[in-house]
């Protein structure tokens, strides 16, 4: 045996040991190697009754000992097949116990509302029966997937309630409505996503939506249970207008509060007075009536404001007229109104209220000078002065018809609305809470503490815990402005739902038998049963091999056992020419 042959087999057996130490590594140890893992990567799915029949086929034992087989006559079959029926009669039982609660019925996709419209049906407002077209497992006993299939391998463990590709346990709007989940009263019904009422009807079937007793058409505030008519336009309900026909009087004052041509009625014969041609009702027509509101006086001879039935001197010539023989004489009387001793001919004001008759809307009454709406009330006394249908006690702008309210107090109105024929010189508020934001970027532009709601769920993400309504409160979640993402395992900036190798080991999870684990983990598992239940725990021995030094001793390996198995092809060439050479110089030598 020649030095190059010992040290071709020396070669040969070193290679052999180092191979076999790397192998013994990543060799598939109790099967624990594998591309795809079914913890993370469920098996289900597959057809039960092919993998128990091919598996067990005349192994009653063995058939029986799998849990997802069971022996049925003289063959093995999956567990499951038998329950069909009966998984079909309790989803069915399931709904039922959601008949006249829309809502409930709809949070459940096996589930499908039937409403009813006829108020004297038994069945109203609706049933709620069984979705013959859902494809997935019963969600509501143990061991299924709320709403997913059956845990032990035999069906899908999630569904897609509006086929747009997303699990419902992953998509935030399942029935693709628009509307997100954490937000939608009927998650899995994309024709409803409000109840106002909570009467289990959403918003667009229910007829009566503030469950008032007035149907939404009747309703003018269908959604304030507390108002139902609107009279005069305004905005706000009779109840809770003080001035239902916004005719600038009172409510509690007016004889005829749904009607802004009246609002008194002297002689209470149900006529206002404004059409009633005989006020006090004396037989006297107002318009030959000097005193129209009083039943005992029409005529007033001698114009001195005393009616002649009370007069006792009717010509006011200083004789009495039981001593006077001619009471129709007439004598002037000169009027002074505000007995300040000029004649209201010769008197600039009237009412000596400091206003000019020229100037004073109402020269004859001291406690009023304007009128801004025209109407028969005076600004004192009027609670509209306006008559934009909001009292002036709560308007910003009473004297301007086009605006009403200023959140911010800065004189300009949040809104500008004028009516036909109406103008302002008022500037529009484009930020009406004075908080520095636009309102057409702030989330709350009347309330200057918030201005921001990023999941759009009513509460400011200053004070919200869940600020992209996820499910996952902002302290856990690495991505709390990101309703798609929450965790980020290995810190990389992306979300684990979009990372494709979340635990940045170099192997993409696809197939990663751990992808939430930093390398190559190889297990030595053994069960033990669980003091607290049936199931088993494993206790794990593990030999962690990261892929930046997997790969490259793979590599090597590789290059060594080409190189060895090349030497050892080419070495005996060389070692026959050796020989020759050797032959040759003996024969010469001999």
């Amino acid at each position: 045996m020649t030095p190059g042959v010992n040290m071709n087999k020396i070669q040969l057996l070193a290679s052999t040991i180092f191979l076999l130490f790397i192998f013994s590594f990543i060799s598939p140890v109790n099967q624990q190697l594998s591309l795809v893992d079914d913890d993370y990567y469920p098996t289900e799915g597959r057809d039960d009754d092919d993998y128990c029949e091919d598996t067990y086929e005349d192994d009653e034992s063995g058939c029986n000992a799998d849990s997802l087989c069971e022996w049925d006559d003289d063959e093995c079959e999956g567990a499951d097949d038998d329950d069909d029926d009966d998984e079909d009669e309790s989803s069915e039982d399931f709904c039922e116990q959601f008949d006249g609660d829309q809502s409930s019925c709809s949070q459940y996709p096996q589930c499908e509302w039937d409403s009813e419209d006829d108020p004297s049906d038994e069945d109203y407002p609706g049933e709620c029966d069984e979705n013959e077209d859902y494809e997935g497992g019963n969600g509501n006993g143990g061991g299924n997937n709320n709403g997913g299939g059956n845990n032990n391998g035999g069906g899908s463990t999630s569904s897609d309630n509006d086929n747009d590709g997303l699990n419902d346990d992953v998509d935030d709007d399942d029935d693709n409505d628009g509307v997100n989940d954490v937000n939608d009263a009927f998650p899995f019904d994309a024709s409803e996503s409000e109840d106002f009422d909570g009467d289990g009807i959403g918003d667009n079937a229910d007829p009566d939506d503030d469950n008032d007793g007035t149907i939404d058409s009747n309703d003018a505030f269908p959604y304030d249970a507390s108002e139902q008519a609107n009279f005069d336009g305004d905005v706000l309900g009779d109840n809770a207008d003080p001035d239902d026909d916004n005719d600038g009087v009172s409510d509690t004052s007016d004889d005829f509060p749904f009607d802004a041509t009246e609002h008194s009625d002297y002689d209470g014969d149900g006529i206002g007075d404004n059409a009633d041609p005989d006020d006090d009702n004396d037989g006297y027509n107002d318009i030959d009536d000097a005193f129209p509101f009083n039943s005992n006086e029409y005529n007033d001879n001698d114009g001195d404001g005393i009616g002649d039935n009370a007069d006792n001197d009717d010509d006011n010539d200083g004789i009495l007229d039981a001593d006077d023989d001619d009471t129709d004489q007439n004598i002037v009387v000169v009027k002074d109104n505000d007995g300040d001793g000029y004649s209201d001919d010769e008197d600039s004001d009237d009412d000596n209220d400091g206003v000019n008759d020229v100037d004073d809307a109402f020269p004859f009454d001291a406690s009023e000078q304007n009128n801004s709406d025209g109407d028969a009330v005076g600004d004192n006394a009027d609670l509209d002065d306006d008559n934009d249908g909001v009292p002036d006690e709560i308007d910003d702008f009473p004297f301007d018809r086009c605006a009403w309210l200023d959140t911010d107090s800065d004189m300009q109105p949040d809104f500008i609305d004028c009516p036909d024929n109406f103008t302002t010189t008022l500037v529009e508020d484009l930020d009406d809470d004075g908080d520095t934001v636009l309102d057409t970027e702030d989330a709350f532009p009347l309330n200057a503490s918030f201005s921001s709601d990023f999941d759009g769920d009513g509460i400011d993400d200053l004070v919200d815990t869940d600020d992209d309504g996820d499910g996952v409160l902002d302290v856990y979640d690495a991505f709390p402005l990101n309703f798609s993402e929450s965790s980020d395992f290995d810190n990389d900036g992306i979300g684990d739902n979009l990372d494709n190798d979340d635990d940045n080991d170099g192997f993409i999870d696809l197939i990663d038998k751990y992808p939430r684990s930093n390398g190559l983990i190889l297990n030595e598992n053994t069960s033990e049963p669980s003091d607290s239940d049936d199931k088993t725990s494993d206790k794990k021995e593990t030999v962690e091999i990261t892929a930046s030094v997997l790969i490259p001793l793979l590599v090597f390996s590789f290059l060594l056992t080409f190189a060895l198995g090349v030497r050892k092809i080419w070495q005996p060439k060389v070692d026959s020419k050796l020989e020759e050479v050797v032959v040759g110089d003996g024969n010469n030598e001999s």
